[in-house]
């Protein structure tokens, strides 16, 4: 296990990178330039092609995940970037969430996170500066479907606000979105770096949601992360700004106690914000493909993540037995609806025979819901 493994109880407030890379190119865009002036102090490097560079940096390092996240890399995407959530699998439910990848890699060092896996061969942080790019593209294809509902998302690859104060992407999405008469942005985070959304005249248009668990699994498998208290007192300002808010207690992770630990969560919840003006709530169960165990239990030797039975579903990862999943979404649903009957409440990848057997209803039958997701 690498020595740069984020303990328990380091939280990752004021990250800084030790090194940046600059793609030559890059520095002529104005996020380049933003964000070399915000780190004025950190040592910088020139490259001329990602693939080589990451194959350098591949062979350099031992825990090729956990040391990326020391290493900033700023490069032009020259792809598309909107792209349908890649989260839909046969036989789920499919809320109709759309990506945009503005970065790769996490600060944050999470034992869940299917990152390890998916970008394992991936060893360092990378942030597209061209966002001109990216609003010329939003722009084409809001207007070309003028009668479709827009649920954009940030927080795929990485997490939407973590580097915020020092990649400043919401300067530039929070004002193109605030325009938008067919789309919302969502901010999807685990932090508490809230500054420039504070600062930020208007939040029309925009939902920031928190990822939230107990904070005996936060201090268990969420290294780095701000804690509970943390992300709710963010949560709580965001919505007194204006700002529309929603939570995801995803993944729901079972271990020996879960039921307390879940309903102290909705408690603390409920009595810090006033749960009525929350957009909703996602529920959604610990889920991997088989390829992660082995990582996890490499990089995480301390996690709880298995003491459970897992068995593959329809889309080949592995999730929690059917009645224990069922039991545990019926349990924290019911604490939820207990403070709030109109809450609205969804499952996040799963099959409509849940969402029927939990909710007695499919996403069709909840308006605010209905919107967003296609059957």
């Amino acid at each position: 296990m690498s020595n740069n493994t984020i303990s328990s109880t380091e939280t990752l407030t004021n990250y800084q990178p030790e090194v940046i890379f600059l793609e030559e190119g890059a520095e002529a865009y104005l996020l380049a330039q933003k964000v070399l002036s915000l780190l004025p102090n950190v040592p910088r490097q020139s490259f001329q092609d990602m693939t080589t560079l990451t194959e350098q940096m591949r062979a350099s390092s031992y825990d090729v995940f956990g040391q990326g996240k020391k290493i900033l890399a700023l490069s032009r995407f020259k792809g598309d970037f909107l792209k349908k959530c890649p989260g839909i699998s046969p036989g789920m439910v499919c809320c109709n969430y759309y990506v945009v990848n503005l970065a790769k890699n996490c600060i944050y060092d999470c034992s869940y996170c299917f990152l390890q896996d998916f970008l394992g061969n991936n060893p360092m942080q990378v942030a597209y500066v061209n966002v001109e790019d990216l609003l010329g593209e939003l722009e084409q294809v809001f207007t070309q479907y003028p009668d479709r509902n827009f649920r954009v998302g940030t927080g795929e690859l990485t997490d939407s606000l973590a580097l915020d104060s020092i990649v400043p992407y919401t300067a530039s999405l929070l004002p193109f979105f605030n325009r938008q008469s067919n789309a919302v942005l969502e901010l999807k985070t685990k932090s508490d770096q809230i500054e420039n959304l504070l600062n930020h005249s208007d939040p029309t248009n925009v939902i920031v949601s928190w990822s939230l668990n107990p904070q005996t699994i936060i201090d268990l498998e969420e290294k780095g992360t701000p804690g509970l208290t943390q992300r709710l007192e963010a949560a709580r300002a965001c919505l007194e700004k204006g700002y529309r808010i929603g939570f995801h207690f995803d993944p729901i992770i079972i271990i020996p106690g879960w039921e307390e630990a879940y309903r102290q969560l909705v408690e603390v919840l409920c009595d810090t914000l006033p749960i009525e003006k929350v957009e909703w709530v996602s529920l959604g169960s610990f889920r991997y493909r088989p390829s992660l165990k082995t990582i996890i239990k490499s990089r995480h030797p301390d996690t709880r993540l298995f003491t459970s039975e897992h068995l593959p579903s329809k889309d080949g990862k592995f999730r929690y037995l059917r009645p224990l999943r069922n039991q545990a979404y019926e349990t924290i649903r019911g604490y939820l609806k207990s403070r709030s009957d109109a809450l609205s409440i969804y499952l996040c990848m799963e099959t409509q025979e849940i969402w029927e057997g939990v909710t007695g209803k499919t996403p069709r039958s909840d308006e605010k819901l209905d919107q967003f997701f296609d059957l």
